[in-house]
């Protein structure tokens, strides 16, 4: 959970309508993992993206570190059943972190701040602004914004993404091209 070492995240590889090409041990793997992806991802919703092995003493957050690359390795090699040794350790490795850092006194982020990571980036949302000061000093260097800014923000991004949405309930926009930019290829049929 560092920087140089991004924690592995389930790729649903045993959908076949998004990855055809996965092997068998491929998909095993990606679901021994799965526990692990949501132990980790409640630590962070809990604590913040990175945060916990910040929290305890070198030897526990190396203890984890070795877990971690291990699992990877893991999944590097697509071995299921190592995968799935190594997502139990890294599990149990997530927990004696969090019950360290609690044990040190400290406090898990406040409820209504919400961080997300995509691509290297970091954010923090904040439903109320009143404890950012806390919230900065526990993420230094990560931005903040408030509900209001993120509805500002969505404003701004168009009217098109909000009748997306509303006419196909459940969709995802991953991306926007800019408006300058026309689809004028012929239809391969």
């Amino acid at each position: 959970m560092t920087a140089t070492a991004r924690r592995p995240k389930r790729q649903r590889l045993g959908d076949r309508l998004t990855s055809p090409d996965a092997r068998a041990s491929e998909i095993a793997c990606d679901h021994a993992i799965a526990p692990f992806d949501r132990a980790a991802t409640q630590i962070e919703r809990t604590w913040g993206i990175d945060r916990l092995p910040e929290l305890v003493s070198p030897e526990t957050a190396a203890k984890y570190g070795s877990a971690f690359a291990k699992m990877n390795a893991a999944i590097n090699a697509s071995d299921p059943d190592d995968c799935a040794a190594r997502a139990a350790v890294c599990i149990r490795g997530l927990a004696a972190m969090e019950a360290e850092a609690r044990a040190a006194g400290h406090q898990p982020m406040p409820s209504g701040f919400w961080m997300h990571e995509q691509e290297g980036n970091t954010i923090i949302i904040a439903q109320d602004m009143r404890d950012w000061p806390l919230i900065e000093k526990m993420h230094p260097g990560v931005p903040i914004f408030s509900m209001r800014e993120v509805f500002n923000a969505l404003e701004a991004y168009g009217q098109t993404v909000v009748a997306v949405k509303q006419s196909f309930p459940g969709a995802e926009v991953k991306s926007q091209t800019s408006k300058a930019e026309t689809y004028d290829d012929p239809i391969p049929f």
